[in-house]
């Protein structure tokens, strides 16, 4: 049967998103044969196919069909329909027992997606299985495709792909069904917080009064992102897959709207890795998303009904020595709101912020000072999320923007930590966020021109903005990177005794953000009866710029901070802080003041070292780390994980590691 519309499930969740009229004839791209660039495409340029098919139980799998040892050439075009696959799997596939449903069933189900991860390039098919030989993981598929469509390279991340042909896999886990009380082990939630690709599998079965109108079929799709888009609930079996922009025409999506089972398969290029998940699926869309995944406006949850986790399986990998290269299409992670300990106005209530300062402390690094309309209480460490369409204007609707391809998701919201704010019981009403000049990135880009338009022209607006009258949203407060409060052991103990705490922190580059609000707070609270020991071992090309800002906050002499009542202008004598910069060689010609009072004092202490912080670096301070209270790591995702494994390994327990990394 020939397509001729697009399926109930289609056209509910288009209407949904108010696509409906846009796509009301892109059915017509779905071709009801296969094309020869197609054919030629899956005979030529794939070492593997990921393919959705049935279990007895109806539900989707999905499943991965390779060319012997990831080699090319494993799918041949016989007719002008037809596909003969001669492929391998492996113990552990669900594909080997989805097989023994071809001889039952009246149709056997397949569909498949062929991605070309160096180019980009990716073509979807469907249709069914007429004929199957096996001879242990070898098989020999061949294909009646009536369904096939080209789909763009948009969230795609490049990888150089090679065969491996050494490699054995071990079924680390097989529970194709689960109890009401199972969860997935938390090494599968791990490796599904660290993936940035996965194939999504669906299936539609029409109802009675369709089935004269719709095939049943199923469904092979990709998604992509930035490691970690895909969520895990506090259930540790929900999943939460957000829904991008993309062509509106909700295939996947639609077939889940009747058919409400999804599959997800995971793969790990470098390792080989790869999780079979299964559930029971529902879409959610509009303001019912928000209570699940602030600021997402469309997403899929799958509760896991099964699952299998295969280890060293996949025989292609990504090329030694090569950087797998992420879509710029991709948006920020968002967290979920279980998750991210946010605080979120309701869009009617969202407070104003008003620019009331601006300080420049480099061409590409700037504080933005504002004055928020209502009472904020920001705990150091937390960001700030502000909704800035006031300012930029809202997004329109675009597929492709090859110019500038990070606008096509971009809804103004953005987060950033707050570098200062009042720390004292009341709450404050004027923040700054220490922000570094993203290149292309819209916000930035706008807020740093405007800075350097008033050096130019204006220098008086720059230590009072108010009058440009520039507003933006609060939208929220969040974060859990954050200090715990100061004992009240300590705080009560008497004057005649001091106790301490020693903390360490890690800062990649403008990741010392969190802590110069930190550092600002500890000056203010520290009581006379605690000594506090801060070494901060900071990663930076930037050491001129950056010092500068952390000895202002160290010292209290920091020019917009908040004239609260009992505001501290001096050090605080109990809290001392060392400083070890990196990468970076201090120059007195750079004009950096070092106070040096404080240093004579023993309460500053100031390193530098001209080498990048590694391993090797981390494990020759042991002792110093180990004997801290607390680890607290903030930086770029490698910088981060790098660090975060070594303190573990030197034997720094898991609930003293914090780390707060770059997500939106």
């Amino acid at each position: 049967m020939s397509i001729t519309g697009w399926h109930p499930g289609e056209r509910s969740i288009q209407q949904k998103l108010g696509w409906a009229d846009k796509v009301v004839t892109s059915w017509t791209a779905i071709q009801g044969d296969l094309p020869p660039e197609h054919a030629q495409f899956y005979e030529t340029c794939l070492p593997f196919i990921p393919v959705t098919t049935l279990d007895r139980e109806g539900r989707p799998w999905g499943s991965i069909l390779s060319g012997k040892n990831g080699s090319k050439g494993f799918v041949r075009q016989r007719q002008y329909t037809k596909l003969d696959v001669q492929a391998e799997t492996w113990e552990g596939d669900p594909l080997t027992g989805n097989l023994q449903q071809f001889e039952q069933d009246e149709k056997f189900l397949i569909a498949g997606i062929g991605v070309e991860f160096p180019t980009r390039r990716r073509n979807k098919f469907a249709g069914t299985v007429f004929n199957i030989k096996r001879s242990g993981h070898d098989i020999n598929l061949q294909l009646l495709v009536d369904e096939a469509i080209g789909n763009c390279p948009k969230y795609i991340n490049v990888r150089n792909l090679e065969p491996r042909t050494e490699r054995n896999a071990n079924v680390i886990y097989d529970r194709k069904s689960l109890s009401t009380e199972d969860q997935l082990p938390q090494d599968v939630v791990d490796f599904v917080l660290t993936r940035d690709t996965v194939f999504l599998g669906t299936s539609y079965v029409p109802a009675p009064d369709d089935v004269t109108r719709f095939n049943p079929h199923v469904g092979m799709n990709h998604r992509g992102g930035l490691p970690g888009f895909v969520r895990v609930r506090k259930d540790k079996r929900t999943l939460v897959l957000p829904d991008y922009s993309g062509n509106s025409m909700m295939t996947s999506l639609g077939n889940i709207e009747c058919t409400p089972l999804a599959s997800l398969t995971f793969v790990d290029f470098v390792t080989g890795d790869v999780l079979y998940l299964t559930g029971t699926a529902t879409n959610v869309v509009g303001t019912d998303t928000h209570t699940i995944m602030p600021f997402q406006n469309a997403l899929t949850l799958i509760h896991t009904t099964g699952y299998v986790f295969v280890r060293d399986a996949l025989p292609v990998r990504q090329k030694e020595g090569t950087e797998n290269r992420a879509s710029p299409y991709s948006p920020p992670v968002r967290l979920l709101a279980e998750e991210a300990s946010m605080n979120l106005f309701n869009n009617d209530d969202r407070p104003d912020a008003t620019l009331a300062r601006i300080d420049i402390h480099a061409l590409n690094v700037m504080t933005f000072t504002w004055e928020s309309s209502k009472d904020l209480e920001i705990l150091p460490g937390q960001a700030i999320i502000l909704d800035c369409s006031s300012f930029l204007g809202t997004r329109q609707y675009q597929h492709m923007a090859p110019m500038n391809p990070i606008s096509v998701n971009d809804d103004r919201i953005r987060t950033w930590t707050v570098s200062s704010a009042s720390s004292g019981p009341r709450p404050a009403r004027r923040f700054s966020i220490t922000l570094r000049h993203k290149v292309g990135g819209a916000l930035t880009t706008a807020f740093f021109t405007i800075a350097q338009k008033l050096q130019q022209m204006k220098h008086e607006l720059l230590t009072d903005a108010r009058p440009l009258n520039l507003t933006v949203k609060i939208a929220g407060i969040t974060g859990i990177f954050t200090l715990p409060p100061t004992p009240p052991s300590l705080a009560t103990s008497p004057p005649s005794t001091t106790q301490g705490r020693n903390l360490i922190w890690f800062a990649g580059g403008i990741g010392i953000t969190p802590f110069l609000s930190m550092l600002d707070s500890l000056r203010q609270t520290v009581p006379s009866t605690e000594h506090v020991k801060i070494h901060l071992f900071l990663s930076t090309r930037d050491a001129h710029t950056l010092l500068p800002l952390l000895i202002a906050r160290f010292e209290g002499t920091f020019g917009h901070a908040p004239q609260t009542s009992g505001w501290k202008s001096k050090p605080n004598l109990n809290v001392s802080l060392a400083v070890d910069v990196l990468y970076s060689r201090y120059d007195p010609a750079d004009g950096i003041y070092l106070p040096t009072d404080a240093m004579e004092t023993g309460t500053f202490v100031f390193r530098q070292f001209d080498r990048r912080l590694d391993v090797e670096f981390i494990e020759e301070r042991k002792d110093v780390i180990v004997g801290g209270h607390g680890v607290y790591v903030c930086g770029p995702e490698d910088y981060t994980r790098m660090i975060v494994e070594t303190v573990k390994r030197l034997g720094v327990q898991s609930e003293r590691v914090h780390s707060e990394g770059f997500l939106y």
